[in-house]
This record gives C-alpha cells, structure tokens and sequence, in this order.
C-alpha cells in the first residue's frame, strides 16, 4: 500500500488531528469490517462537514494529557495544580465541542454532544481556587484569605523592623551593607565577619568569603517564626482544597470518560472531513459490481494542484479488467494510484477524490504490484518478486478483488512477457474481479475479444507538441511513444530516425494504425473540450439567474418589512388617536387586525434553517471574504499564509507564509487547510466569563533537526518558558533513529531548569513526544 502512495494520505488525514492520540489512530487507519460500517461512518463525516462548514474547527489537544489525571484521580491521588490545569482545559475544550455542536440536529452531532459532561461545573469548581496558569488563589478559602492578609501585615511589619535597624547609626560599622535578604525562609541582615558578637540574633548563614554572616535580628525572631507557621498554615491549608477539588472531580470520572472517548472520535471525524474539503471528496457509493468514478483524480494531487486533469473510469460486465497504455510519463501510474486510493479510502470509511456520486464495489482485497519489490534478503531480483505477486493475485483474486499491476511483466524479455502477462490478465478476467493493468507491451494491447473480461483504455498526448495531456481514453489502446519521447527530450534525430528503420514492418503497420486512431482521439478530445466550454457557459449563466434571484428575493424581504414596518406605525397610531368614545372599541377592533396580519417567515426550502455561504465569484467577493490579516491556502507553493491586501487590478493578492511573501491570483486561492484554535472564542460565545482564559503548554517541534540544532532551539524555549513562568512544555522530536530522543532526554537530565520529564505513553503522544515539567 506504501507504492500505491496510501502511507502519504494517511500523513496528511493525520497532520488534521488537533491531538496527538487522534493523529496515531488515524495513521493506522484500515478497511473498515463491511461496507455497513464504512456507510455510516461516511454519513458521520458529512455531518463533521456540514459543521465545519459553519467555520469554526474545534481543538482537542487536551486528550493527550487526560490518561495522566484520570489514572492519578482513578488511584484516589490528589491532583496537583498542573494537572488540575490540565482538567481546566479538557472542560473548555469540551464546552467550545458543545457549542460547535449546538446548530446540529442530525444523530452523530447530537450522539457526541449527548455524551459531553457538563464542564461548567468542574470549571467553575476549578477557577473558584486556581487561576488558568495554575497558581491557587489567595482567596480560594476565608481561612486562607485570612492567612495571607497575616502574612503581608507580618512581612511589612518584619521589613519596617529591619529598615529601622539598618539605618541605626551604631550599626554602621556592623552591617556590611545596607539590605535586607532571605535564608532558609528567615529574614536576615549582612553583618561583618568578627562584629556578629556586637549584634544580637541568630547567625544563619555565612557568604562564600566568609566575609559576611546572615543574622536574624532578636527583634524579629518572633516575627519569622510566626510566619514560618503561616507558611505551613497556607500549604496545609492548600492541600485541604486540593484533596477536596479532586474528590469532587473523582466523582465525575464516569462523565470524563465519556466525554474523552466522544472527543476523541470528534477530532477523528473533523480531520476526516476536513480531508474531504480538501481533496473536495464526494461520499461513495457502494455497488454489487460495477466502478464507476466520475471526474476522479488523485487525492494528493488535488490538495497540491489546481491545474489536476480529472477522469472518467468505468469497469462493469464484460470491461472489468482495464490495460492502460500510453507514454512514458502520461499519466498511467497516477490514474491506476487514483483507482486504487478511491477503492482503498472508500472501505476505509473516507471520502473519495471524485465528481458527485462515485460508485465501488467494497473491495474485501486489494492486490497492488506497483513499484520495485526486489528483497536481497529473500534473493528475489525485480521480475521474480513482480511474479510473486501476480501470482499472489492470480489465486486469491474474485469477484471482491481489486487488481492494480503497474508495468506488467515488463521487465524481461518483451516476447515472453507479454505472453505470461496474457496468461495471468486472462486469470485475473476468469475470477471476475476488477483491475486496472498498465503495459508498454505492443502486442498485449491486441488481440482481446468483446467477451474476454478485457478493455484496452490510453492515455492521451498531443500530437503537435508530443506531450502528455494526461486526459484517459476508454476503449482503445495508446502508443508508448518511445521515438517520439526521445525527439522530444533532444535525442540526435539522426538516432531516431535510425531507430524506426529498425522496426519490423509489422511494428510499423502498428504504429501506422494507432496514428489513424491518434487522429480520430484528437478530433474526439477537440470535441469533448467544446461540450466542456459549453458546459461552463451554462454554468455560469446559471449561477447568474440564480444570483439575480437571490438578490430579488433579498430586496423583496427588505420591502416587505419596510412595509409591515410602515403599517404597524400606522395602527400604533391610529389605536393612540383614537376618541375617548368609543377607545376602547377602536383599540380592540385594530388589535385584531394586528394579530390576524400574516407572519412573514424567512426559510430555506426543505424547513429547516440553513447556513448561506456566498459563492466567491469575483475579486470583490475575495475581498469581502477573505480582508487582510484572514488565513488562505495557496496550492503554488502546498502551505497557508495570510493574506495582506486586497486583489489588484490584475487579480494578484499579496500573501505572507513562512517570511516568505508572494503574490497570487485570487482565483488560484482556497480556504485554509490548517484551522487556528477557536477554543477561547467558542467558550466566550457559550457565554462564560470573559475571564475564563485558555492557558495551553507550549509545544518546541524539533522533527527534521540535527541535534544539535535541535538542543539550541530547546534552550531557546525553556528559558522563554521559564521567564514566563510555564510549568509544562511538551517536545515533539519523533521516533527517527533515536539519537534525537536519547541525545535530547540526556540534556534534560542535566538541565537546572528541569524538575523532571517523562516519555508519552500510548495515549499521551507516545515516544515520539517528550513532555518535561520546569522549575
């Protein structure tokens, strides 16, 4: 599957997780058990669609430390300030889920939400004694309000003590300096080495030249040692409240669960769905027999590329087996990788590269021979491991069987390949299991009958240019263009035309024929281009009307209510002038006409309100969605950026990614492929308080470095973490060849600014991830 380029989708589905435990499972991402099961979970990404299509992506990178509080809290611990931190943020997170959740009333939406604990209690619970960076509250109790209040009025009274004696003129030559420090807890003054009997108190230290001793004066003695006990009063005091806390949290562990397992399976689903934006995936449909894929592409190729050719393969009845044929570098192999991913991502419970309405069969095996599979170590050369899986195919295939054979039998002796590949294609039709086979053998592309299973389909090139246009033909074979592919690249024309002396008159009738069949696949292409053109045109004059009608019907809601407006001041009016006869008759009988006025509702067809996204068309409508400073995609260069102006007279918007700065032509942009946290906004918009700030661990990647790059850059971060006063960072360094990690962990060891760092299990970002808590 790694040939068939499926390791490379599952590293961009995973890279869409906002949690580490998410990207792991969908790294490993396999064929669901039936095509039930891949069904629903298809339906289930669709609703994750419809939501993300309200704009906002939900993060839940809390899940990675949720295994580490809940296994302290299942152990009857008492959590300490930084994991209770880290149930702060698994309760906002789970709140910003909720609120995602709200407009959706379809059942996987109302499933996850259904299984959501209610985090602003435990949050609520958390804050009243914990600030969101992890520090206890001086006021989280009365007793330990009253406790630090002592303290400062001990503190100020001790310091106001101290600055008295410092400036006592008959200590002058006693104290070696005039300041005031702290040891072992105690309050303290420098006095000279030799005059300590000349002051009274209690010697506590000495300084490195011995030239000073640290003397806490008599006066203060009783003074430190009240605050000493304060000091133990407030972390008794603190560690009551945290016992209390986690006792109350413990009790809802079955809620957390929950919660973490619904989390969990929502990251899945978004990333899932966002996958779907981006390749602009369509949810497959399953079939007893035939594949019919419209407009299908490659999933890689349709993130990266704007430009991707996009084509139509059918295999049903008596086409099951298609031999692709065509020029080097035409298109085979992407085309054959492109039915392959679809098969793949369709049993997988993905969406699938395509136009509306794919239709696969729930492929049970999939058979891929594509690439090198030569292995040293079993001594088998290219050819013979080529072999292998043919055969492998040729026993095991049937009717819930996908072939893929990329270049079959084509690395020996062309006579007896194209004999053994005969052999195995007739096999692979007798099964009748579908497969896509690509071949440069000039006689395999002939001799196959109506009935044979076996459809002959190529790659088209211009005839003009002798490029590939990459655009695939049904039903006829295609010429690999050997001679024509070395003009094209400046081999000696005296070579080439050398080399086509040397072919027989049969490969040059051959070749004459396939010319007479290039001419009437130009004509056809030529053809198809215009319907397309046509089929634009239409499109476009479509989309006008349709705008012309949805302006209409803005402005006809605008002059409605102006309208009802105009005639509901009337009556106030009326009802307010009436005489005082008879008021009371005229107010009821203009009340009634009030009440029994029509509603006017605003819908969408179908009932149920739904989100109206303008169609971007022009410049403006780039400008208006996307003003400076939003976040956009730009295949050009594979990455995001952010836009910093508006488009120009020619179109181009100038964007900034990775201090890099460019410009693009608005038309060639399209939304962002990596969503910012909308966490915070989320929480504000469920309306908490304004106070209820995230507070995330900062995170130092250092995947792709050397080591010693690596360690600079981590240096870097803990002494910004540090400055900032963070608890927690986590390093993400991968698994590689372990130096990285091992040289890393050792540093860690050594650092004074490190009070420990553990390794994340399973659950928490595995070995690839370092977590490491400072000082």
């Amino acid at each position: 599957m790694k040939n068939l380029d499926w390791v490379d989708v599952l590293e961009r589905l995973s890279s869409l997780a906002t949690s580490q435990r998410a990207k792991e499972h969908l790294a490993k991402t396999e064929p669901m058990t039936d095509q039930n099961a891949a069904s629903v979970q298809i339906s289930q990404t669709l609703e994750a669609q419809q939501i993300l299509a309200l704009g906002k992506r939900p993060f839940m990178e809390s899940l990675d430390l949720f295994p580490v509080w809940q296994s302290r809290l299942s152990k009857e611990a008492t959590l300490r300030p930084l994991e209770l931190r880290d149930v702060r943020h698994f309760c906002l997170e789970a709140i910003a889920l909720d609120e995602v959740l709200a407009p959706s009333a379809q059942s996987w939406g109302q499933s996850i939400k259904s299984r959501l604990v209610r985090g602003e209690e435990p949050l609520s619970a958390i804050e009243h004694i914990m600030t969101p960076e992890g520090e206890i509250r001086t006021d989280a109790s009365e007793e330990l309000f009253k406790l630090h209040n002592e303290k400062k009025q001990i503190v100020r009274q001790t310091q106001n003590t101290l600055d008295q004696l410092i400036h006592k003129h008959e200590l002058e030559t006693v104290l070696q300096d005039r300041y005031v420090t702290n040891r072992e807890g105690r309050w303290v003054l420098p006095v000279r080495s030799g005059k300590q009997h000349d002051f009274e108190g209690i010697i506590h230290a000495s300084s490195h030249s011995k030239q000073t001793v640290f003397m806490e004066p008599k006066d203060i003695i009783p003074l430190n040692n009240r605050l000493r006990q304060i000091e133990v009063d407030i972390e008794e005091e603190i560690e009551r409240l945290l016992r209390t806390l986690s006792e109350y949290l413990r009790r809802q562990l079955t809620e957390f669960k929950s919660t973490e397992a619904a989390m969990l399976e929502a990251d899945i689903r978004f990333a899932q769905g966002q996958l779907a934006n981006q390749i602009q995936g369509q949810p497959p449909r399953f079939s007893d027999g035939p594949i019919r894929l419209v407009d299908l592409r490659h999933p890689l190729l349709s993130i990266t590329s704007k430009d991707v050719v996009a084509n139509t393969v059918e295999l049903q009845g008596d086409d099951r087996i298609l031999l692709l044929s065509g020029p080097n570098a035409g298109g085979k192999t992407v085309l054959l990788k492109a039915v392959g991913l679809a098969a793949q991502m369709a049993r997988c419970g993905l969406m699938v590269a395509s136009g509306p309405e794919p239709r696969l069969p729930f492929f049970k095996n999939l058979h891929v021979g594509v690439g090198d599979s030569q292995s040293v170590d079993q001594h088998l050369s290219t050819f013979a491991a080529h072999l292998n899986i043919l055969n492998r195919a040729a026993n095991e295939a049937s009717k819930d069987s996908l072939i893929l054979i990329d270049e079959i039998c084509g690395s020996t002796d062309p006579e007896e390949g194209t004999a053994l590949a005969r052999a195995f294609i007739e096999r692979f039709a007798e099964t009748k299991c579908l497969g896509v086979v690509t071949s440069h053998l000039g006689p395999l592309k002939i001799g196959w009958s109506r009935g044979s299973g076996v459809i002959n389909g190529s790659m088209e090139y211009d005839g003009q240019t002798g490029r590939p246009t990459y655009r695939f033909f049904m039903g006829v074979p295609g010429q690999s263009l050997a001679l024509q592919t070395a003009r094209r690249v400046g081999v000696d024309a005296e070579i080439v035309e050398k080399a086509f002396e040397y072919l027989s008159p049969e490969s040059k009738r051959y070749h004459a024929s396939l010319d007479e069949i290039e001419t009437v696949k130009t004509e056809l292409t030529r053809q198809q281009l215009k319907l397309n053109e046509q089929l634009k045109e239409s499109e476009k004059t479509k989309a006008k009307y349709e705008k012309l009608v949805q302006q209409m019907e803005s402005e006809k809601e605008i002059l409605i209510e102006k309208a009802v407006g105009k005639a509901e001041k009337k009556i106030q009016q009326l009802i307010e002038q009436g005489q005082a006869d008879d008021v009371f008759k005229k107010h009821e009988r203009l009340l009634k006409i009030k009440t029994e006025m029509p509603e006017i509702v605003r819908a969408q067809s179908g009932g149920q309100a739904q989100r109206v996204t303008k169609k971007i068309e022009t410049a403006q409508d780039f400008a208006e969605a996307y003003p400076a400073g939003s976040r956009v995609f730009a295949p050009s260069i594979g990455r995001d950026g952010i836009v910093q102006s508006a488009p120009n007279q020619k179109g181009e918007v100038t964007i900034l990614s990775q201090s890099m700065r460019l410009s693009v032509l608005w038309n060639q942009l399209e939304p962002p492929h990596n969503s910012l946290n909308p966490t915070q906004n989320l929480i504000r918009q469920a309306g908490l308080p304004g106070s209820t700030q995230l507070s995330s661990d900062r995170q130092i990647d250092v995947r792709g470095r050397t080591l010693d790059d690596a360690l600079l850059k981590i240096e870097e971060d803990l002494d910004k973490a540090v400055v900032n006063q963070e608890g927690r960072v986590k390093i993400v360094h991968g698994h590689g060849t372990d130096t990285l990690k091992k040289g890393i962990r050792n540093y860690l060891t050594r650092s004074v600014y490190v009070v420990k760092w553990f390794a994340g299990t399973a659950d928490s970002g595995g070995q690839g991830v370092t977590w490491v808590e400072l000082n």
